[in-house]
């Protein structure tokens, strides 16, 4: 994992591996590589399909550009929305549906997601984003996903399809104004403030989440007690994870604010008006982000029915 050992992903990891061990007698032994010592993201999802490597935890964000319709969390529907309706979803047959998709791509997932934070629109270093015309215009570094480069065009932005290894330095040497589609537990964990974000526009523009992953190539190989240490493995990861993030995310925000960073958000008329605006245009993004317009609907009458 790209991430350093303190982010909450490798946290959670570190106590799925501790219970792979424990519920499997000790048959099986778990080695995390943090920091991208081995991989960064999209270079995981890659060795996880081809069977060079066994387990992983990823944002879906980032697996999106595998599987685009892991970003349905993202669409303009989802602006605004609470953890619970993200999670009653994603708990449910929509989100086991959701995970198959990735079987048939050599990948499984022996478990549900944690969410970690909600997305918002930008973070930025010298220009202050006030309202969504205040995009207008700003080049940012974006999670490789395809809706996400998508929907900050249509905002008005610039954004940059960008892997997090290179977050910091396109920063750091003004290659960028910001971030885009990002959560406040990016910046605080990554300390990019270190980096020149000094501005967020916090406008919870969707959700990010992270999910277990194992190689069907591993799995194939493991016995069925095996694979079940792997999921009640995950179980126990998950439930503390769920409980960690939604007070660390309070936590980064503090953290955030003592360092400089200086908030600011749209207000509820301009927010409602850029999620109408998106709104109208979901089956657009939908169609430019490759998603599958029957799932993106049904999971949108299910949110209509939580809202």
């Amino acid at each position: 994992m790209e991430t350093p050992p303190s982010h909450a992903r490798n946290l959670a990891a570190k106590r799925w591996a501790e219970a792979i061990e424990r519920f499997s007698n000790g048959q099986l032994s778990v080695r995390i590589f943090p920091s991208g010592q081995l991989y960064g993201s999209a270079g995981a999802i890659k060795a996880l399909a081809s069977g060079a490597l066994d387990l992983s935890v990823q944002a879906n964000s980032t697996l999106s550009s595998f599987e685009p319709n892991l970003s349905v969390v993202g669409l303009p529907m989802f602006f605004g929305a609470t953890r619970e309706q993200v999670r009653e979803i994603l708990d449910g047959p929509l989100g086991l549906e959701l995970y198959s998709r990735l079987e048939r791509k050599g990948i499984l997932v022996p478990g549900g997601h944690f969410e970690y934070a909600p997305n918002n629109t930008a973070y930025t270093t010298r220009d202050i984003v006030r309202s969504y015309e205040d995009l207008q215009g700003l080049k940012l570094a974006t999670p490789p996903s395809p809706l996400f480069v998508v929907m900050l065009r249509f905002m008005g932005a610039f954004p940059v399809a960008t892997p997090r290894s290179e977050t910091v330095l396109q920063l750091s040497q003004g290659q960028v104004d910001g971030l885009g589609m990002m959560t406040d537990l990016t910046i605080s964990g990554g300390k990019l403030w270190d980096a020149g974000i000094r501005y967020a526009f916090r406008d919870v523009a969707g959700w990010g989440f992270y999910m277990p992953l194992v190689s069907r190539e591993t799995w194939n190989r493991l016995t069925e007690s095996q694979r079940d240490a792997v999921r009640r493995g995950w179980k126990e990861a998950e439930a503390w994870a769920r409980e960690y993030t939604a007070a660390e995310l309070e936590n980064g925000i503090a953290e955030n604010l003592a360092k400089g960073v200086v908030n600011y958000s749209p207000s509820a008329a301009d927010q409602q008006r850029m999620r109408a605006r998106l709104l109208a245009r979901q089956d657009l993004l939908v169609e430019q982000g490759r998603m599958d317009a029957d799932f993106v609907a049904r999971v949108q009458a299910q949110l209509a029915e939580l809202q």
